[in-house]
């Protein structure tokens, strides 16, 4: 809220002339004739949204926008951007050495100092993209939100094999995370988490990368088949063919049968 309040007066005067572009007479008015007036309301207006909609839930949200950032950044180090920005939203391509986003405008801006991309939790159907002079061209996309109010589940066998704690690391470790999150995750405090974690990673079901203080941590191939292992699989019934042809002609799932009784009945019944 300073750094907002104490914006240049011709920077925020640039911007406000871009919020007005295509709203009205009246509203470039109210935005132009008393730039600091607009540039006060709308600090105080973000101070209001913050305190309602946002402070409450901040721990999460913080939570689950660093996971993304480390999932997508390990991606983008493994794979490339062009492999990675498609996955971010599907209006967004690499064409040769530029970045297309799909909009009903056609704007072209030259990124000499680098492009950046922001995960948001508030967007959630397209990509928004900066392009002001006054700033680095950024675009904005839909964060996938993964454990944003509640850790994954975690399958109950792994619990006898490794203990609660470390099965339920091992289950929030299926995208990139560091050692903060993970305490924050599984409800332990820092050191203890990074006891738990030395020793997943010392039977080879996790690895580990370090920058500067910060770890983050990831699955191995072997944790990965552990975790697939684990969880939980429909129930087979002997002898089904998948489906189920009803009188239309239509298919659907078969049923599960609940018993031994209504396993009879649907034999009885000739039902696959």
């Amino acid at each position: 809220m300073r750094r907002r309040r104490a914006a240049p007066a011709d920077q925020a005067y640039a911007e406000l002339v871009d919020a007005a572009t295509g709203r009205g007479e009246e509203i470039g008015r109210r935005l132009l004739d008393d730039p600091d007036r607009a540039r006060s309301e709308a600090a105080e207006a973000l101070r209001r949204l913050w305190k309602a909609a946002v402070e409450p839930e901040w721990p999460s949200m913080r939570q689950a926008l660093r996971a993304e950032m480390l999932d997508r950044a390990v991606q983008v180090n493994r794979e490339g951007l062009r492999a990675v920005l498609p996955r971010l939203h599907h209006s967004a391509a690499c064409e040769g050495d530029a970045i297309t986003v799909e909009k009903t405008v056609d704007i072209d801006v030259g990124c000499p100092e680098g492009l950046i991309l922001v995960p948001s939790l508030f967007i959630t159907d397209r990509m928004q993209c900066t392009t002001s002079d006054h700033w680095t061209p950024a675009i904005y996309y839909p964060a996938s939100g993964r454990y944003l109010w509640a850790p994954p589940p975690t399958p109950r066998s792994l619990d006898r094999l490794l203990g609660a704690t470390r099965s339920r690391i091992l289950a929030a470790l299926t995208t990139p995370l560091q050692t903060t999150v993970v305490a924050r995750l599984v409800g332990v405090t820092a050191p203890t988490a990074s006891e738990h974690l030395a020793i997943l990673r010392d039977v080879g079901l996790i690895d580990s990368s370090r920058a500067g203080r910060t770890a983050a941590h990831e699955l191995t191939e072997a944790g990965r088949a552990l975790l697939d292992a684990a969880s939980p699989r429909p129930w087979p019934v002997r002898g089904c063919r998948g489906t189920v042809r009803c009188r239309a002609g239509r298919r659907s799932p078969c049923p599960r049968p609940r018993g031994a009784a209504q396993r009879r009945r649907l034999r009885r019944r000739g039902s696959t």
